[in-house]
């Protein structure tokens, strides 16, 4: 694995796409696992989602499962989802209301905290306390719910200084989850993160989107929009700007990025006609016509308008397969079919994503390819550079370890 990776990451050349092996190698599939999506900070899920004690939900990617609950207590905590005797999965359930996870094989059973309280006919010398299930770090971001497989996970403490002002501003203790759906793609993971983090695709490949969001625009008339939109600004927390985007993080620091950018004039919000479609969230009592962008780690992604906000979360289910889940939040006093209607909050990005999934698909598709070569990057995808840059230097980091 270690000559496998170190040779790739050698050869790999900036303003570039990835070489082919990145996508299709077992060994690097194996190390993406265990130096990203083990080591950082992966949205699980949203409070909102568990209200209750006992209430509960699941969270998987890969071949890893973690239970997210709701504590006696009310706080939330985070299990891996197997079990201390055999390690059989305890909870088959996707999300559901207990009060013991029982697990299905042998009846070994514990507790919210996690706690093991049954275990029949076991030796004398067996000592229960020393079997509960594996805790898995949990992390609050407003009500977002971040779990991390890390021993050590990097620190939160820049995001949460540097963000404060905008979680506040947002209501982001004031959310709940309107909606939630799961795309299946047959692609490598790290094909759908590429492809969200460039708008170079947006004007041909997404005629709703292009016609509410700037970014879709030239570069050119793209600063134009914006410089003429920043002129409101105000001094607003709003419209701060912080980029410790993946590379530019401090060392033991997770990444972040926050930034806010014009729709096109005259629209305000995400519906598919660039109109507003829930009630303002947080502090905010009137449109401006802008949108914010907020990334946590490598794989999640937040869009916020004013009046709700559009999660994505990228997972590989496989070297070819991924999940895209996108999640929609609006204000918790917000009532459906009252004060939104989920088909127009859910409309602009769910044909977005459709169109994703086909255009992701048919990426790797061409990747496989005999005749596949790594491109040239575009002056319109410097986020992706950051990415691969980034993503070059995990994987070296962690070859160099093994």
């Amino acid at each position: 694995m270690r000559n496998t990776v170190l040779e790739a990451t050698s050869t790999y050349a900036p303003g570039y796409t990835l070489d082919q092996v990145f996508y299709q190698s077992p060994e690097i599939y194996t190390l993406e696992i265990k130096s990203i999506f083990s080591k950082h900070w992966q949205y699980a899920g949203h409070i909102s989602e568990i209200p209750n004690p006992g209430d509960f939900f699941t969270f998987e990617f890969d071949r890893e499962s973690i239970i997210i609950v709701r504590t006696k207590s009310g706080t939330i905590k985070a299990h891996a989802n197997v079990c201390r005797h055999r390690g059989s999965q305890v909870c088959l359930e996707k999300k559901g209301s207990t009060q013991l996870f029982t697990c299905p094989y042998h009846a070994w059973s514990y507790d919210l905290e996690g706690s093991l309280v049954s275990a029949h006919a076991m030796p004398d010398d067996f000592d229960k306390n020393k079997n509960g299930l594996t805790p898995i770090n949990v992390a609050l971001v407003g009500g977002f719910i971040f779990i991390c497989l890390a021993k050590t996970p990097p620190s939160l403490e820049n995001l949460r200084r540097d963000l404060s002002g905008v979680f506040e501003l947002f209501g982001f203790e004031h959310l709940k989850l309107a909606h939630k759906e799961t795309y299946s793609i047959d692609a490598n993971w790290k094909l759908a993160v590429e492809n969200y983090q460039e708008c170079y695709h947006c004007a041909p490949s997404h005629k709703e989107f292009a016609k509410v969001h700037a970014m879709a625009r030239l570069p050119e008339e793209f600063q134009s929009l914006k410089s003429a939109y920043l002129k409101q600004t105000n001094g607003s927390v709003k419209f701060q700007e912080f980029n410790c985007y993946f590379d530019l993080a401090p060392p033991g620091q997770e990444g972040y990025q926050y930034g806010r950018n014009p729709l096109l004039p005259g629209l305000i919000s995400g519906g598919i006609n660039g109109q507003g479609v829930a009630p303002f969230l947080g502090e905010i009592s009137d449109y401006d016509g802008g949108a914010s962008e907020f990334m946590v780690g490598p794989t999640m992604f937040f869009l916020m308008y004013d009046d709700h906000i559009v999660g994505y979360r990228f997972t590989p289910s496989g070297r070819r397969q991924c999940k895209c889940d996108v999640f929609w939040f609006v204000h918790e006093k917000a009532t459906k079919s009252v004060d939104y209607l989920l088909e127009e909050l859910t409309q602009l990005w769910d044909v977005t994503t459709l169109a994703d999934k086909k255009i992701v698909s048919d990426n790797q598709k061409g990747v496989d390819s005999q005749f596949y070569c790594p491109g040239r990057l575009s002056t319109m995808e410097s986020f992706e550079q950051h990415f691969l840059d980034w993503y070059i230097m995990t994987l070296k980091s962690a070859a160099l370890q093994t």
